[in-house]
């Protein structure tokens, strides 16, 4: 909370007062680093190397973040997710690029990404339970790689060294060292996603399981599992409990009414428990579950 509320006030200081205020939460902050006016910078951990320039209107939020000497965030960047963000020396950011850490996300020594890029570490938005696919990867970028402008890349793309990347060009599989990618009009691949979702289909228990162990280990708690009863408990205290046959999860908070997410209609219980955000946050992020709230 503390270095929440320090990156809140360092988006109103000049530099060198959000340098001392930076070190004093226990940030690793090199030399002659610019955090200028009008920047959010925030991190569970963070390092800095010296002479690293963050501009203006710059937003980060990340569990970690490591910028190496000499590195870039260039006007208007937006990086942010439960991950990390780490760079080698002499790194870019381009203006209005977007990387989401969703996993986390790396780039070697000497590389960059053109403005306006986008790097997405997952890729999920429709419902899984429908047979909808979803991913999530770590994106690595290594040394001497230049993105260029306008370049999609997507969950666990790995990018070799000695890499140009020209403008345009969607990136979803890996690229080897010393390549030079470019956008190619007549490369377009067409998929019969009524076929892929059939492929993709499992059974309510599979997902029903694989969604509360998910949560329970972004949670980071402790927990039990009573397979035979569907039913799992948090830290001793909070009851999850499945029915696979009604596609449904229940949540029984200590000393209130249980709070019910019907997958199969999308609609849920209302409840002011931290944890109930926490969970609609996690269904709709990582399993493109959206649900409404019924009052």
């Amino acid at each position: 909370m503390i270095k929440k509320i320090a990156a809140c006030v360092a988006f109103f200081l000049p530099s060198p007062i959000t340098r001392v205020l930076y070190r004093l939460c226990g940030f690793k902050i090199g030399r002659n680093v610019k955090l200028p006016l009008f920047s959010y910078v925030y991190a569970d951990e963070m390092s800095l190397g010296n002479d690293g320039d963050i501009r203006n209107f710059v937003f980060i939020a990340v569990r970690k973040l490591s910028l190496g000497s000499n590195t870039i965030i260039s006007f208007g960047a937006q990086i942010k997710g439960h991950k990390d963000f780490c760079t080698g020396d002499n790194c870019m950011v381009g203006v209005h690029c977007v990387v989401n850490c969703e996993e986390n996300v790396s780039l070697g020594f000497y590389s960059g990404l053109g403005p306006q890029s986008t790097v997405y570490s997952h890729g999920s938005f429709l419902p899984v339970t429908r047979g909808f696919p979803a991913k999530f990867e770590p994106v690595i970028i290594d040394d001497y790689v230049w993105v260029g402008m306008g370049v999609k890349i997507l969950p666990g793309v790995h990018i070799g060294s000695n890499s140009i990347i020209n403008p345009g060009v969607v990136l979803h599989k890996n690229v080897t060292t010393d390549s030079l990618v470019q956008f190619s009009s007549e490369a377009f691949t067409h998929y019969d996603l009524g076929k892929l979702r059939k492929f993709n289909s499992k059974n309510n228990l599979f997902y029903l399981e694989k969604i509360i162990i998910d949560f329970i280990n972004y949670l980071d708690v402790d927990f039990t599992h009573d397979k035979e009863n569907c039913t799992f408990v948090l830290n001793k205290k909070h009851t999850i409990r499945y029915q696979p046959p009604e596609n449904i999860i229940e949540i029984l908070f200590a000393n209130k009414k249980p709070v019910v997410y019907d997958l199969d209609n999308f609609v849920c219980g209302s409840s002011n428990h931290q944890i109930h955000a926490k969970f609609l946050f996690f269904l709709r992020r990582r399993f493109g579950l959206i649900l409404r709230t019924q009052y």
